[in-house]
């Protein structure tokens, strides 16, 4: 099976910091991409991290992870990426990460315990007593007898 190169790129740009772009014309993705914390840079193609002083290998871990739970491509620096096994080579140009394959799609067990990671009651939260619903009672009467029946006439 031919690989496919990834839907989103997220590197280090020495000016701008932590910033992701995307291969593919995909206006969705520029969505997905403003959600998890990027803006477009004026003048360009690639999207950076807003508030890039703020924690940038944090967050763009994070948005890494998000992209990924999104069911989208990503590949990333060795300091956003937090899977071993899809991390990229030495090279130093995001643009010329952009142009290679993916390393290897990731395996269907993998993406499951992510959705099932994503979905789970934290620890903290498991142990909280859940909201209580107040009772409610459903009482049945049964029509009364000497209710006048409908009469059918010709």
């Amino acid at each position: 099976m031919a690989e496919t190169r990834p839907h989103i790129t997220v590197g280090h740009h020495d000016q701008y910091g932590v910033v992701a772009a995307t291969s593919h014309d995909n206006h969705v993705a520029e969505h997905i991409l403003r959600l998890v914390g990027f803006e477009r840079l004026p003048g360009s193609t690639l999207y950076g991290l807003t508030d890039p002083q703020r924690d940038p290998v944090r967050r763009g871990a994070q948005a890494v992870q998000s992209l990924r739970a999104a069911q989208y491509r990503v590949n990333a620096d060795v300091a956003y990426d937090l899977q071993p096994h899809t991390r990229l080579g030495t090279g130093r140009g995001l643009l010329e990460r952009l142009e290679k394959p993916s390393a290897s799609p990731v395996a269907p067990a993998a993406q499951q315990r992510r959705s099932q990671a994503a979905t789970a009651i934290s620890p903290a939260r498991a142990t909280a007593t859940p909201a209580r619903q107040p009772g409610v009672a459903v009482e049945y009467r049964p029509a009364p007898s000497a209710a006048p029946q409908p009469v059918r006439t010709r």
